[in-house]
């Protein structure tokens, strides 16, 4: 194999694909980058089983061929090196490159022990960069202990020209809907938190219009076509909690408050309930929201915001980091909390922009 490239057209579709390799792997082939010439093609690639990323760039190919490369090793050399072209010359597991006046030969694997990352025959389904976007707002909702499977994952859900992004792990939960142009279109997938992450990541650092999802015929792999870009990942197997029964219907109170006004509250009130389970205490009134918090060896505070409450005046108790990561994923200046009990769950909107809820489960005070 043998190619050249400019060192500022290598490096970040080098950094972006290093991300997925399998790091301390019992298979030593997946700390490495696959690279493969071939016509006028550079393809860049790298999995841990789970997520795998493939990235195609145009090269000036002189001899075709293919080798895989120490991830680390190579972003680290490609990143020390100045703008300039970049040689690369394969022979038998070991690749020279060669930049002015520095020289590297380097240790690789054959091609042939590296995994193919699985890739779908099906068309699959399109929707805008911007729609895609939104989903970050709903990923903290997800859960991270494994024990679960199911609730690690997004569920993504096209069916009659809405687009619904749904996560939760059984405390907290978070809805993003979107309306779409095709009415026909339909998927439903459930798909891990992390590979959301690396897809966020990549269309928010290049020039991606639209993102495409398709999955294999055996429905247990999904393949996102980002630009010139490709997202391998697998699929979670197992049923998605009911989500919709969880969104409550009978409310008996509702506040509205400002966003910045309330989450610095919270942070306040986050100060005297470490070492208390983290339980802030919300008491409605007429005139205003209260915040309270108090811990046995610190002492405690109260915080009234000024609020429009209707309904009920109730007492009700949250876990301080549910509130905040539900409240910073509001992207208006005002906030909806409506209330279904004292221990019942709890619906949070923004006010001003539609098809983002979310549901937090109270704590029991003692």
């Amino acid at each position: 194999m043998k190619f050249s490239i400019l060192q500022q057209d290598l490096l970040p579709a080098l950094s972006a694909v290093a991300r997925s390799v399998g790091v301390h792997s019992t298979l030593p082939v997946l700390d490495n980058i696959l690279l493969s010439a071939k016509g006028k093609n550079l393809k860049i690639a790298a999995t841990n089983l789970e997520i795998g990323v493939i990235k195609n760039i145009p090269v000036e190919v002189d001899l075709e061929g293919e080798i895989t490369i120490p991830a680390k090793t190579l972003v680290e050399i490609i990143s020390g090196l100045t703008q300039t072209v970049v040689d690369f010359e394969s022979e038998g597991e070991n690749i020279t490159v060669i930049s002015g006046k520095f020289k590297a030969k380097i240790n690789g694997i054959s091609a042939g022990e590296f995994p193919a990352i699985p890739l779908s025959s099906e068309t699959g389904i399109s929707f805008p960069k911007k729609a895609f976007l939104t989903s970050s707002q709903i990923l903290f909702a997800s859960a991270v202990d494994e024990g679960r499977p199911v609730l690690t994952g997004v569920l993504t859900n096209v069916s009659n020209g809405e687009l619904d992004f749904v996560a939760t792990d059984g405390f907290r939960l978070a809805h993003r809907q979107l309306k779409l142009e095709d009415k026909s279109a339909q998927f439903k997938s459930l798909i891990p938190v992390r590979t959301f992450e690396e897809v966020l990541r990549i269309i928010s650092e290049e020039e991606v219009e639209e993102v495409n999802i398709a999955t294999s015929s055996d429905q247990n792999q999904a393949e996102f076509r980002l630009g010139k870009t490709i997202v391998s990942s697998r699929l979670i197997e197992g049923n998605f909690p009911a989500w919709e029964k969880i969104i409550p219907t009978a409310i008996v109170g509702r506040v509205l408050v400002d966003r910045d006004l309330f989450m610095k509250a919270i942070k306040l009130a986050a100060v005297f309930s470490k070492s208390e389970a983290n339980i802030v205490s919300l008491v409605t009134k007429k005139d205003g929201l209260s915040l309270q918090s108090f811990a046995k060896e610190l002492g405690s505070q109260e915080n009234t915001v000024e609020a429009n409450a209707e309904g009920e005046e109730l007492q009700i108790a949250f876990n301080t980091k549910f509130l905040l990561d539900a409240i910073s994923n509001i992207p208006t200046t005002q906030v909806s909390l409506e209330f279904s009990g004292a221990l019942s769950a709890t619906l949070i909107k923004p006010i001003g922009e539609e098809g983002l809820e979310f549901i937090i489960m109270p704590v029991r005070l003692s």
